[in-house]
Parts: structure tokens; sequence; C-alpha cells
């Protein structure tokens, strides 16, 4: 049955069995996914839904910003997806603190930390699993679905926050960006 461990442990498994190549783990993760009950891959969006809407945090953005030497609106979605297929420990810890990022040992040079496939997940999952294309059925489904307050109480008690996840940064001021994210900054920027 789909909650947040179970959601958690498909992203975890996903993730080694790929070894660490992003496309791959969507692969893997939508083929395990679309093996679950209808109801268990909506449960599934709406944690990711939960988890996106949590961790749209400034300074979070910031960390993205310097390691992707920029990022707009989707691609700090893009970003979030990246940082949840990563895995638990590696999300939980960038909230408290994104520079903690450095501590993924992320290669240095092309790569950008993105994975707009991780946003429809769910949804590739939930239409293979009906067998269709629509994806309307999928977000049909999804407005009528949601979790049980207490699920949705589980999954947010568990994030902690740095107390200056929402310090305000300028992209024009490289200060600002240097004294959120220190170690990233030196790296990446």
């Amino acid at each position: 049955m789909m909650d947040k461990n179970e959601f958690w442990e498909l992203i975890q498994t996903s993730y080694k069995e790929a070894n660490w190549e992003t496309d791959k783990e969507m692969e893997i993760l939508i083929n395990k996914l679309s093996k679950y009950s209808q109801e268990d891959i909506l449960k599934f969006g709406k944690i990711y839904e939960i988890y996106g809407t949590e961790s749209y945090k400034k300074k979070l953005w910031a960390a993205a910003y310097v390691i992707n030497g920029g990022c707009s609106d989707d691609g700090f979605d893009y970003f979030r997806g990246w940082l949840i297929s990563r895995g638990k420990e590696p999300f939980l810890n960038a909230l408290i603190d994104p520079d903690s990022l450095i501590d993924l040992d992320l290669p240095y040079g092309d790569d950008y930390f993105e994975n707009e496939e991780m946003l429809s997940v769910a949804l590739e999952a939930f239409n293979e699993k009906i067998g269709t294309e629509d994806i309307d059925v999928y977000f049909e489904r999804m407005k009528e679905f949601e979790l049980d307050s207490t699920e949705i109480r589980e999954i947010v008690d568990e994030i902690s926050f740095g107390e200056d996840i929402d310090a305000d940064w300028d992209e024009d001021n490289e200060e600002t960006l240097k004294k959120l994210v220190p170690r990233l900054y030196e790296k990446y920027w």
C-alpha cells in the first residue's frame, strides 16, 4: 500500500537499479509504479505534490540557481523533481541546509540538476496501468482523489526546515548567493 515510506522506497530502489542514471531511473520507477493499484498510483502523485510544494523555498532556489548557472520558475520545478529523485535523505537534508547538496558528490560541468520527468511519473504510470495516453483521465481522477489528513500530517511533520530557508537573495547580487550557499557557490559559481 502506498504511503510516504513506500514512495521513498520506490524512488531509492529505482535510483540504485539505474546506477544513478536519471533517464533509466525514471523508466524503472514508472514501470514499478504502474504495477500498483490505480489508487496507490494516485497516492504517489499526491505525496509527490506535497513534497514538491513543501520544498518551494527561497534558499533551495538559490542553491538551484548556483549549481545550474541560473534557474527559472520551471527550472526550479525540474530541480525539485531532481532532488526528490535523489531520495529521502538528500531531500530532507537539503530543506535543512541546501548547501548540503555538495555532499552528494555532484558532477561539475555540463550537467544540469533537473528532472522534468519526475513531475509526471504518476501520470505516466497511471496511463500505463489503464492502457491510455489520454492525460485528462489522470488529472480528473487526481482532482477527485485526496489523502486523508493523517497521511498529510505524517508527511509534513517529518520535514524540518533550516531557520533561514526562506532567506531572500538577489540574482544580481552574488554576495547574497555566496552567503546562503557558500560551498555550492565556491564549486559552481
